[in-house]
C-alpha cells in the first residue's frame, strides 16, 4: 500500500507516524514544501519573543527516514484524485491520499508592504524587524494577534492593537468577558477599527496609524489544493481513499454546526484518525467542541462550546483558594442550552482546567441541575469548598429554572 501525505504540519506528520504505526509494510511519502520537518506554529509568537527556533522543531526530516517515512521537500503541483496520481519533482501513484496541507493567511484588504506570521520564516522575519524597531501595529485581536503583539511588547517594542469587531478575541469571548480582560492586559487596543490599506507601516482606515511596521492577524484561510476546503466525515474521509485533516477541513463539531478546524489540538487527533484509516482502520472522531486556550501577559484565558448570546448564562468572579489564603481572581461563566451545560468562558489561573471539566459535562449531555452538584477537590491550600465553577453553576441552575429552559 502507497500512502501520499501532503503536508508536515501538526495533521501531517501526526498522520504519517499512525499509519506507519498502523501498518507497519505500507510506503508512505510526506510532501512538504517548507523542508523543515514538523515544528509547532503555535509556538511562533516564542520565536519572535526570544526562543530558539530550533527548540520549538518536534521531528526533523531525518526523523521520519529513521522510522521508515520518507520525507519530501518538495511542492505538490497536481493531484490526479481519479487517477491516484500526485506530482512533486515527479509523478507518483498512491493508493490512499491524505490532504493536510493546511491554511494560508486571510487578508480582507489591500496590504503591502506588511507581515503576516503562518511559517518558521515569517517569525523570524518579525523578530528580526521588531529588534530594530521601536513600535508596530497588529491588525486583529484573535488569539494569533494578541500573542503577536505580546511578544513584541517583551522585545520592547509598543504595539498598537487594531480590531474590526467590538471586543478582543471575538471568536472565543463574550464582549463582557473580553472587556474584563482587556482591562487587566493593559494594551492599548482600538475597537470597531475597519481597516481599508497598508502600506508598511501606515494603516489606513476609519482612522490612520503609522508604525514602524505593520503585523497583519486578521485570519487564515484553508489551503485545500484539490479545492478551498475539504469537508470530512468523523472518519476524515472526503471520499473513499482520500483523507485530509488539519486547517484546510471543514468538520461538523458537537452541536451541528459545520466549522473551519484552525486548531492544533484537532489537527492533531484528525491526523491520528485519517492516518490509521488511511492504512487499514476504521476509526471515528468525536465531534469537536472547539475548546480554545492561551496565556498572555501571564493571564490564563480559555472557553469551550457555544457563545453566551445562544444559550443562557451566568458569570461569577471569585477566587481559587478560600478567603484567608492569598488567592488569585478568575472568572468563569458558565453557558447552558435547552437545559444542558453547552459552554464556558473562563479566565486567571486554571482557566483551561475549568474548561476542560465543562467540555467532559458537554459530551456527557449533563443538566445544569446535575453538573451544580458536582462535588470539587477541597483543601484551604489548593481550592475552596465551592470553587468558581460550582458557584457559576449554582447561579445558573437557579436562571435556567426561573426562565424555564429544562
Amino acid at each position: 500500500m502507497r500512502i501520499a501525505i501532503v503536508g508536515s504540519g501538526s495533521a501531517g506528520a501526526t498522520a504519517a507516524q499512525f499509519a506507519k504505526k498502523m501498518n507497519r509494510n505500507a510506503e508512505i511519502f510526506l510532501f512538504d514544501r517548507e523542508g523543515m520537518g514538523l515544528y509547532s506554529r503555535c509556538a511562533l509568537p516564542y520565536v519572535i519573543s526570544g526562543m530558539e527556533w530550533e527548540k520549538i522543531v518536534e521531528m526533523r526530516p531525518d526523523d521520519f527516514e529513521r522510522i521508515g517515512i520518507s520525507y519530501r521537500k518538495e511542492e505538490v503541483k497536481k493531484i490526479d484524485i481519479d487517477a491516484g496520481i500526485i506530482e512533486g519533482e515527479r509523478e507518483e501513484e498512491f493508493d490512499r491520499l491524505i490532504i493536510a496541507s493546511g491554511s494560508v493567511p486571510y487578508c480582507p484588504f489591500k496590504a503591502e508592504d506588511a507581515y503576516f506570521l503562518r511559517n518558521l520564516k515569517d517569525a523570524i522575519e518579525i523578530r528580526k524587524k521588531a529588534l530594530n524597531s521601536r513600535n508596530a501595529i497588529v491588525i486583529g485581536a484573535g488569539l494569533i494577534g494578541i500573542e503577536i503583539a505580546e511578544a513584541l511588547k517583551k522585545i520592547g517594542v509598543d504595539v498598537k492593537l487594531l480590531e474590526y469587531m467590538p471586543n478582543i478575541l471575538p471568536n472565543m469571548l463574550d464582549k463582557d468577558v473580553a472587556d474584563y480582560l482587556m482591562r487587566k492586559i493593559g494594551l492599548d487596543i482600538v475597537l470597531n477599527y475597519k481597516a481599508e490599506e497598508v502600506h508598511g507601516g501606515e494603516v489606513f482606515g476609519n482612522e490612520n496609524y503609522r508604525g514602524d511596521f505593520t503585523v497583519i492577524a486578521t485570519g487564515n484561510k484553508p489551503n485545500g489544493i484539490i479545492k478551498d476546503i475539504i469537508e470530512v466525515d468523523e472518519k476524515c474521509m472526503f471520499k473513499e481513499g482520500i483523507y485530509a485533516a488539519g486547517d484546510c477541513t471543514k468538520v461538523k463539531d458537537f452541536f451541528g454546526r459545520f466549522s473551519n478546524v484552525g486548531l492544533g489540538s484537532i489537527a492533531v487527533r484528525q491526523g491520528m484518525i485519517a492516518g490509521e484509516n488511511a492504512a487499514g482502520g476504521d476509526e471515528k472522531m468525536l465531534p469537536p467542541l472547539f475548546a480554545k486556550t492561551t496565556k498572555i501577559f501571564g493571564i490564563e484565558i480559555a472557553s469551550v462550546g457555544i457563545m453566551g448570546s445562544d444559550g443562557i448564562s451566568a458569570k461569577y468572579i471569585g477566587k481559587d483558594l478560600p478567603n484567608y489564603m492569598k488567592g488569585e481572581e478568575i472568572l468563569v461563566k458558565l453557558i447552558a442550552k435547552d437545559g444542558k451545560i453547552a459552554g464556558a468562558q473562563a479566565i486567571g489561573r486554571g482557566a483551561a482546567k475549568i474548561v476542560d471539566k465543562v467540555a467532559v459535562a458537554i459530551y456527557a449531555k449533563m443538566g445544569v441541575k446535575d453538573f451544580a452538584k458536582i462535588e470539587n477537590a477541597y483543601a484551604p491550600s489548593v481550592a475552596p469548598v465551592f470553587d468558581c465553577l460550582a458557584m457559576a453553576s449554582n447561579i445558573l441552575w437557579r436562571k435556567v429554572e426561573d426562565e424555564g429552559d429544562i
